[in-house]
Protein backbone atom coordinates (compact mmCIF):
# COMPACT_ATOMS: atom_id res chain seq x y z
CA UNK A 1 0.00 0.00 0.00
CA UNK A 2 2.65 2.12 0.89
CA UNK A 3 4.29 1.65 -2.50
CA UNK A 4 1.14 2.46 -4.02
CA UNK A 5 0.51 5.59 -2.09
CA UNK A 6 4.33 6.36 -3.56
CA UNK A 7 3.67 5.66 -6.88
CA UNK A 8 0.42 7.69 -6.82
CA UNK A 9 2.12 10.71 -5.11
CA UNK A 10 4.65 10.49 -8.07
CA UNK A 11 2.18 10.69 -10.75
CA UNK A 12 0.47 12.81 -9.15
CA UNK A 13 3.67 15.06 -9.01
CA UNK A 14 4.81 14.38 -12.84
CA UNK A 15 0.95 15.01 -13.73
CA UNK A 16 1.08 18.29 -11.56
CA UNK A 17 4.87 18.90 -13.70
CA UNK A 18 3.66 18.15 -16.55
CA UNK A 19 0.58 20.61 -16.19
CA UNK A 20 3.00 23.30 -15.14
CA UNK A 21 5.47 22.77 -18.14
CA UNK A 22 2.15 22.88 -20.42
CA UNK A 23 0.63 26.04 -18.79
CA UNK A 24 4.15 27.80 -18.98
CA UNK A 25 4.81 26.70 -22.98
CA UNK A 26 1.10 27.68 -23.49
CA UNK A 27 1.41 31.08 -21.51
CA UNK A 28 4.80 31.62 -24.05
CA UNK A 29 3.01 30.72 -27.09
CA UNK A 30 0.19 33.00 -25.75
CA UNK A 31 3.03 35.71 -25.36
CA UNK A 32 4.78 35.23 -28.92
CA UNK A 33 1.31 35.52 -30.27
CA UNK A 34 0.27 38.66 -28.90
CA UNK A 35 3.64 40.50 -30.07
CA UNK A 36 3.43 38.96 -33.09
CA UNK A 37 0.37 40.74 -33.45
CA UNK A 38 0.96 43.79 -32.05
CA UNK A 39 3.89 43.67 -34.66
CA UNK A 40 2.02 43.57 -37.47
CA UNK A 41 -0.77 45.59 -36.72
CA UNK A 42 2.25 48.33 -35.83
CA UNK A 43 3.55 47.18 -39.50
CA UNK A 44 0.41 48.17 -41.26
CA UNK A 45 0.10 51.30 -38.92
CA UNK A 46 3.18 52.15 -40.35
CA UNK A 47 2.70 51.31 -44.08
CA UNK A 48 -0.92 52.96 -43.91
CA UNK A 49 1.19 56.11 -42.61
CA UNK A 50 3.45 55.94 -45.34
CA UNK A 51 0.75 55.73 -47.96
CA UNK A 52 -0.72 58.13 -46.78
CA UNK A 53 2.01 60.19 -46.38
CA UNK A 54 2.98 59.53 -49.91
CA UNK A 55 -0.17 60.52 -51.73
CA UNK A 56 -0.22 63.67 -49.70
CA UNK A 57 3.10 64.28 -51.56
CA UNK A 58 1.57 63.46 -54.89
CA UNK A 59 -1.53 65.44 -54.14
CA UNK A 60 0.50 68.71 -53.31
CA UNK A 61 2.81 67.99 -56.30
CA UNK A 62 -0.51 67.75 -58.82
CA UNK A 63 -1.83 71.15 -56.94
CA UNK A 64 1.36 72.62 -57.29
CA UNK A 65 1.64 71.95 -61.15
CA UNK A 66 -1.97 72.48 -61.71
CA UNK A 67 -1.66 76.25 -60.09
CA UNK A 68 1.73 76.67 -62.50
CA UNK A 69 0.07 75.92 -65.30
CA UNK A 70 -2.74 78.45 -64.05
CA UNK A 71 -0.31 81.36 -63.52
CA UNK A 72 1.37 80.79 -67.09
CA UNK A 73 -1.91 80.93 -68.60
CA UNK A 74 -2.69 84.13 -66.95
CA UNK A 75 1.07 85.21 -67.84
CA UNK A 76 0.79 84.10 -71.58
CA UNK A 77 -2.63 86.14 -71.77
CA UNK A 78 -0.97 89.21 -70.01
CA UNK A 79 2.13 89.06 -72.05
CA UNK A 80 -0.50 88.90 -75.18
CA UNK A 81 -1.93 92.33 -74.16
CA UNK A 82 1.06 93.80 -73.36
CA UNK A 83 2.13 93.10 -76.93
CA UNK A 84 -1.08 94.39 -78.67
CA UNK A 85 -0.45 97.38 -76.29
CA UNK A 86 2.39 97.83 -78.58
CA UNK A 87 1.19 98.42 -81.09
CA UNK A 88 -0.71 101.45 -80.27
CA UNK A 89 -0.12 105.11 -79.95
CA UNK A 90 -0.75 104.89 -76.05
CA UNK A 91 2.57 102.92 -75.75
CA UNK A 92 4.85 105.65 -77.64
CA UNK A 93 3.17 107.68 -74.84
CA UNK A 94 3.59 105.48 -72.15
CA UNK A 95 7.39 104.95 -73.15
CA UNK A 96 7.46 109.17 -73.42
CA UNK A 97 5.94 109.29 -69.40
CA UNK A 98 8.77 106.51 -68.46
CA UNK A 99 11.53 108.57 -70.02
CA UNK A 100 9.97 111.75 -68.36
CA UNK A 101 9.81 109.95 -64.90
CA UNK A 102 13.23 108.51 -65.04
CA UNK A 103 14.57 111.57 -66.02
CA UNK A 104 13.44 113.17 -62.94
CA UNK A 105 14.24 110.61 -60.67
CA UNK A 106 18.05 109.92 -62.17
CA UNK A 107 18.61 113.92 -62.29
CA UNK A 108 18.93 113.35 -66.32
CA UNK A 109 19.24 110.26 -68.76
CA UNK A 110 22.73 109.90 -70.66
CA UNK A 111 21.26 106.17 -72.20
CA UNK A 112 18.36 104.33 -73.04
CA UNK A 113 17.96 100.96 -73.48
CA UNK A 114 15.08 99.48 -75.73
CA UNK A 115 13.64 96.54 -77.35
CA UNK A 116 14.76 95.77 -80.91
CA UNK A 117 11.82 97.16 -82.05
CA UNK A 118 11.46 99.89 -80.36
CA UNK A 119 15.25 101.36 -81.54
CA UNK A 120 14.02 103.24 -84.03
CA UNK A 121 10.97 104.87 -83.13
CA UNK A 122 12.88 105.66 -79.34
CA UNK A 123 15.72 107.29 -81.66
CA UNK A 124 13.50 109.39 -83.52
CA UNK A 125 11.29 110.55 -80.42
CA UNK A 126 14.52 111.12 -78.01
CA UNK A 127 17.48 112.67 -80.67
CA UNK A 128 19.34 114.07 -77.98
CA UNK A 129 19.61 110.52 -75.56
CA UNK A 130 22.08 107.47 -76.57
CA UNK A 131 19.29 105.04 -77.40
CA UNK A 132 20.75 101.16 -77.27
CA UNK A 133 19.25 97.95 -77.81
CA UNK A 134 19.12 95.73 -74.78
CA UNK A 135 18.74 91.94 -75.81
CA UNK A 136 17.32 90.88 -72.62
CA UNK A 137 14.36 93.40 -73.60
CA UNK A 138 12.03 91.20 -75.41
CA UNK A 139 8.65 92.58 -74.91
CA UNK A 140 9.19 96.02 -74.64
CA UNK A 141 9.61 98.82 -72.16
CA UNK A 142 12.71 100.97 -71.31
CA UNK A 143 15.99 100.58 -69.04
CA UNK A 144 17.04 104.22 -68.21
CA UNK A 145 20.52 105.10 -67.16
CA UNK A 146 22.76 107.97 -65.97
CA UNK A 147 25.77 107.69 -64.52
CA UNK A 148 25.81 103.95 -63.60
CA UNK A 149 22.12 104.59 -62.21
CA UNK A 150 19.46 102.75 -63.93
CA UNK A 151 15.54 102.56 -63.33
CA UNK A 152 13.65 99.56 -64.78
CA UNK A 153 10.63 99.93 -66.86
CA UNK A 154 10.34 97.24 -68.57
CA UNK A 155 7.53 95.22 -69.36
CA UNK A 156 9.23 91.70 -68.50
CA UNK A 157 10.45 92.98 -64.98
CA UNK A 158 6.67 94.11 -64.27
CA UNK A 159 5.44 90.73 -65.24
CA UNK A 160 8.28 88.90 -63.44
CA UNK A 161 6.67 91.01 -60.05
CA UNK A 162 3.39 90.71 -61.17
CA UNK A 163 3.64 87.09 -61.44
CA UNK A 164 5.61 86.48 -58.03
CA UNK A 165 2.58 88.59 -56.45
CA UNK A 166 0.54 86.47 -58.12
CA UNK A 167 2.03 82.95 -56.91
CA UNK A 168 2.06 84.30 -53.66
CA UNK A 169 -1.55 84.98 -53.66
CA UNK A 170 -2.30 81.39 -55.16
CA UNK A 171 0.28 79.58 -52.76
CA UNK A 172 -1.73 81.17 -49.49
CA UNK A 173 -4.99 79.66 -51.04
Amino acid sequence: MVLNDEINNNAEAAVSVDQNNKDAVEEKLLTEAYDMIQQSVFDIKSEMARELSMHKIESKKEVFAEKGHYVDAVMAAVKKQLLEFKKTDAYIEYLKKCVAKANEKLDGLTRLYVSRTDLDIMRAVFPDIDVKQDLRIMIGGIIAENDGLTMDFTFERKLRAEREKFEQKLSEL
